[in-house]
């Protein structure tokens, strides 16, 4: 019996790739998922095609700012004013998160009059509102959406972005924003916004103190909402007219109790409470 002569077929080169003939708006999508940082301190350096890439002004527009962990917080400063400037004025999208002060949000203010964006998440117990908020929230006539995690405002703050902000349809109060700074009543936050947010559709107040009172404000005032996030707000009784009004006007009710109300059906809040974590872990504000 004569041996086999049939031979393996020989196994096929992939080609490789070569990233430098890769099409511009893609290595500019795949370098916007990279670290502000690391574009800047290595993937800027590549080569000449990667290096006007990154010092594009669109690869700018959208900034998620966060703590350097350096040990000269000046140098930190200087870094993301960098980043900012970088953008010439195209930033429309901006979350600060762990770091922020004074100091950056005004910088941001008087260079990005285009923004429609602004979050910011605050890690540390002691909240505190910005000293410049009236005159931040005047630089940024586009702004359509401002959250705040556990990061004070002003009642004149809020009746600044309701005459200056007139595109502004998301305000989120998260967190320790408890209106802890502001005086004698617990409804100032909700009552500015029924007086002066009249184009808001969403809006959520969580952990905030209003009542009844500051409700009703909101309600009256806000007759475009279709969700409004009312969790750990416990100073409020839904149970009567106000309670059925809400879940009448409002499409999406999302209760003290954690319940989630969508049109008629009352759903239990479990699976989106398990939601809303996944969002903050993916912003970065639990671990």
């Amino acid at each position: 019996m004569k041996p086999s002569t049939s031979r393996e077929p020989e196994k096929v080169k992939q080609p490789r790739t070569n990233w430098l003939e890769l099409p511009s708006d893609v290595i500019a999508n795949i370098l916007s998922r990279v670290h502000v940082l690391d574009i800047l301190e290595n993937a800027q350096k590549v080569c000449t095609t990667w290096r006007k890439i990154c010092k594009d002004p669109s690869m700018w527009r959208v900034i998620c700012m966060d703590y350097l962990n350096f040990d000269d917080m000046s140098k930190e400063v200087a870094v993301w004013k960098h980043v900012v400037d970088r953008s010439q004025g195209q930033l429309i999208d901006i979350t600060i998160s762990e770091f922020d002060d004074d100091e950056i949000i005004q910088y941001v203010a008087d260079r990005s009059s285009q923004l429609r964006r602004l979050k910011i998440i605050n890690y540390s117990e002691d909240t505190y509102p910005y000293k410049n908020w009236t005159e931040i929230l005047k630089k940024f006539p586009l702004l359509e959406e401002l959250s705040l995690y556990s990061r004070e405002i002003s009642k004149e703050a809020i009746e600044t972005a309701g005459r200056y902000c007139p595109m502004l349809k998301t305000f989120k109060l998260k967190g320790g924003a408890l209106c802890r700074w502001l005086g004698d009543t617990h409804n100032e936050i909700a009552i500015a916004i029924g007086e002066n947010l009249h184009k808001l559709e969403n809006l959520e107040l969580i952990g905030n103190s209003l009542t009844n009172i500051g409700l009703q404000v909101i309600l009256d005032g806000c007759p475009h909402l279709k969700s409004h996030d009312l969790q750990h707000c416990w100073s409020l009784d839904l149970k009567g007219d106000l309670g059925k009004r809400c879940s009448e006007q409002i499409k999406c009710l999302k209760l003290p109790s954690y319940d989630v109300l969508y049109g008629d059906d009352l759903y239990d809040d479990d699976d989106y409470y398990q939601e809303y974590d996944k969002d903050l872990e993916y912003e970065g504000y639990i671990d």
